[in-house]
């Protein structure tokens, strides 16, 4: 990906390695000034040619000089201008000129994208793979597709269109332009049997990190439509996107290939990944390829009409310009919003993005819970509040059920005989048994057969994670298993990472909603634990609370905070301090700079601190977050200043403490004024950390003989009365049985596993506390 420089010439920038300019970049047309307003400032001739640039999609650019710059925006508000340079005289741009500039990294691009499309093509063929280019009818897979129809014949791939009926207009007649401009390639569309409307009715709107729409609308339709037209099942499907890195921090992370990434019969190529914006506008201009008539009136990206990553700027534009076409898909958000919002936060909570921080069913018709599990006497029941499908037709992939006597069932899961009984009004009661015998992935796959249970009513998303055409949704939206095909594969219920479905990932509740009792959560006066009030803490010990170094409310806040800690007894009241405890002395010549500190306060704080065990809990590793997307998971059970300040004390402990970036529980990752905090879990985690929490839990269950299924079963459990390693530190739960086996080497006398077999056996000693753990650091 290159930078770019300005030259001297009107509009023309030069490509380079060692410039200094790498923002996102786009053509202005007369189309967008006009729009705008700009013809009563500037003046510029009726040109289908570009008149000047922007950068970062706001700032009007000539020669390098910002001349004006776009502000504010939302579903509500067109983006206003302020002018920066009045009475200017704008001049087409010499495309070729910038072609020429630019023409031998330019040819070196296509080369490189020609050869790795030809590469991939003939490793895959080999393999009998069938061949797609993704089309949008946007400018990167405009780019794309002309660089797979030069790279390969028109018979070796196919072009799909996705089309999920949630496009812009312009966005459909650049589609019918590009039939008649590649005349000679063979264009499908793939199309969801959902209607939009009916699927954002089932489903909710989608949020940032719930987006089931492109599962439903893009992916799913494009496999099914392969599948009908090779006749094979099974076939799998090497995909060319115009994905890029500048798009998304998301994206950047990507590789060029991406097996099953999104679909296990699916493998995702992206040539040009690593394009910039200024490479792709001077191919298309250049080689005067069409364009999305969108483009000309300033959006930057064309896709769906109503989505979570849009930007402010889209909102403000498509709204004003396509309320027609925008107004069936923002009535629901609207709905959405009047059922979580006052009334006087409605506007404010779309206009800002607020709905797009959706991550559960509170506030939609068909959301919250709506199964109950109950563990008792070696049994696991499953109760359903309400359910779509049923238990006997969608256990069976699980495994046969092999025998029925007097209202009991036998099954075979795993290698292994269980017992199940369907009883209640309307078969709304499940209970397996024995309960002993059901390892993790047994617990995990069950609860995946009772959300499908509860939630399913027919999308599709799971069908084609089936590679033997065994699963099947029926036309009356039922789930249908051929248990003769079936495998017991478990695709079917693992690919919506531990949901099993993802109608019940989208409407389960989750934050303020999932049992978890939030009194006190907002102790903090707003301020985080510092490292540096920590030091202050160590070197003085009580006595640091009257040596006025800091402010009385950062006091009141570092107190509660060391408390919460376990460094300071609770005993005192008021103005009374408290005395350090034991763990202090034992932690005390560590010193607050050492990541193992940390770990054991994040620990405590697990047990002591309601915002930190909530965030624990309820927010997933592996993604990156904003302030107000969490204050919003938190509910609505308490007024925003109080979720407001207790997020915000949680997040200033990131910032300033090892917590954030060291054990990388949220990682501070700067936005304009604002952070990001990117939650990707301790992937190195100390095992002196790891050997305590496990104690803490043993202590608080009083359980020092257990099974890996049972710290599972208890995770994420609000009401659980232990919170395992795993969830205070963000472990991902596939590494951490070796992660036990390399301590129980370490430390024999501490801990013991048996993982042989389906044995998954943790043993603890009852005669060592927490505390004792700390003996073990090395001084």
């Amino acid at each position: 990906m290159y930078g770019y420089e300005w030259t001297e010439r009107n509009g023309i920038y030069r490509l380079s390695l060692d410039s200094k300019i790498e923002k996102e970049i786009r053509p202005v047309f007369k189309e967008e000034l006009d729009y705008f307003g700009f013809n009563g400032h500037w003046t510029y001739p009726n040109t289908k040619a570009p008149l000047l640039w922007a950068e970062g999609i706001r700032r009007y650019i000539v020669n390098g000089e910002c001349v004006a710059e776009a502000v504010g925006g939302g579903f509500y508000t067109k983006p206003t201008i302020k002018i920066k340079k009045e009475n200017l005289a704008l001049a087409p741009i010499d495309i070729e000129d910038l072609w020429k500039e630019n023409e031998r990294i330019m040819l070196g691009l296509e080369k490189t994208a020609i050869d790795a499309i030809r590469k991939y093509y003939d490793k895959y063929s080999a393999m009998g793979m069938e061949f797609a280019v993704a089309f949008s009818g946007g400018k990167d897979s405009l780019v794309l597709l002309d660089l797979v129809s030069r790279a390969l014949s028109p018979d070796k791939f196919s072009v799909v269109f996705s089309n999920t009926g949630m496009e812009l207009s312009t966005t459909y007649e650049s589609v019918e332009k590009a039939k008649k401009y590649w005349s000679s390639l063979k264009f499908y569309e793939a199309k969801s049997h959902l209607n939009p409307e009916d699927s954002w009715e089932e489903f909710g709107p989608p949020g940032r990190r719930m987006r089931w729409c492109c599962a439903v609308h893009k992916s799913v339709p494009t496999i099914l439509l392969f599948r009908e037209l090779t006749g094979n099942y099974d076939v799998k499907v090497v995909v060319f996107e115009g994905v890029r890195a500048e798009e998304s921090a998301a994206r950047a992370k990507r590789d060029e290939i991406s097996v099953g990434a999104k679909n296990i019969n699916q493998i995702n190529c992206s040539p040009i990944l690593k394009w910039s914006t200024a490479e792709l506008f001077i191919y298309l201009m250049h080689y005067d390829i069409l364009f999305n008539d969108a483009y000309r009136k300033g959006l930057f990206r064309v896709g769906c009409i109503v989505c979570p990553m849009s930007s402010s700027w889209w909102d403000g534009i498509t709204n004003d310009l396509y309320p027609e076409e925008i107004k069936p898909l923002l009535n629901k958000v609207e709905k959405y919003a009047k059922a979580t919002k006052s009334e006087s936060e409605i506007v404010s909570f779309i206009e800002q993005g607020g709905w797009k921080a959706r991550m559960g069913g509170r506030g939609l018709p068909n959301g919250g819970n709506r199964v109950i599990e109950t563990i008792n006497e070696d049994k696991i029941s499953f109760g359903f509040t309400s359910h779509t499908q049923n238990w006997l037709d969608v256990s069976t992939i699980l495994g046969p059920v092999v025998s029925f006597d007097e209202g009991v069932y036998s099954q075979i899961i795993a290698n292994q005989e269980f017992h199940f009984s369907v009883t209640g009004e309307n078969n709304n009661v499940v209970t397996y048994w024995p309960y002993s015998k059901m390892d993790r992935f047994v617990l995990s796959h069950l609860r995946g057969i009772a959300n499908k249970v509860a939630y399913c009513f027919g999308c599709k998303a799971c069908e084609v994670q089936c590679p033997v055409n065994a699963f099947t949704i029926t036309d009356k939206g039922s789930i249908y298993v051929r248990e003769n095909k079936c495998v017991h594969c478990y695709n079917c219920i693992e690919f919506t990472n531990g949901k099993g479905c993802l109608a019940a990932k989208s409407l389960s509740t989750t934050g303020g909603e999932n049992g978890m009792d939030l009194k006190g959560m907002n102790r903090y006066q707003h301020f985080g634990l510092r490292r540096p009030w920590l030091e202050h803490f160590f070197a003085m010990k009580e006595n640091c609370f009257t040596a006025g170094q800091l402010g009385t409310r950062q006091y009141d806040s570092l107190k509660v905070w060391v408390k919460e800690a376990g460094l300071l007894s609770a005993s005192g009241k008021g103005t009374k301090a408290g005395v350090p405890t034991p763990l202090f002395e034992k932690l005390e010549h560590l010193g607050a700079g050492n990541p193992l500190v940390w770990a054991i306060i994040w620990t405590n704080l697990a047990y002591n601190s309601i915002i930190s065990k909530w965030y624990m809990l309820n927010v997933p590793s592996g993604d990156t977050y904003e302030k107000n997307e969490l204050v919003f998971q938190l509910g609505d059970d308490y007024s925003k200043s109080t979720r407001d300040n207790a997020v915000t004390a949680l997040l200033e402990t990131f910032r300033h403490s090892p917590i954030g970036s060291v054990l990388k529980q949220g990682i501070p990752i700067a936005s304009g004024s604002s952070y990001k905090f990117s939650k990707q879990g301790w992937n190195t985690p100390d095992a002196v950390a790891i050997l305590y929490a496990i104690y803490m839990w043993a202590e608080a269950t009083d359980r020092y003989d257990f099974t890996l299924s049972q710290l599972e079963t208890a995770r994420g459990n609000a009401d659980a009365k232990g919170v395992d390693p795993v969830a205070i530190f963000g472990i991902n739960p596939e590494k951490f049985k070796d992660i036990l086996q390399d301590i129980a080497l370490q430390y024999p006398d501490y801990i013991r596993t048996t993982f042989v077999a389906d044995l998954d056996n943790v043993k603890l000693f009852p005669q060592f506390k927490s505390i004792d753990i700390l003996d073990l650091i090395q001084r």
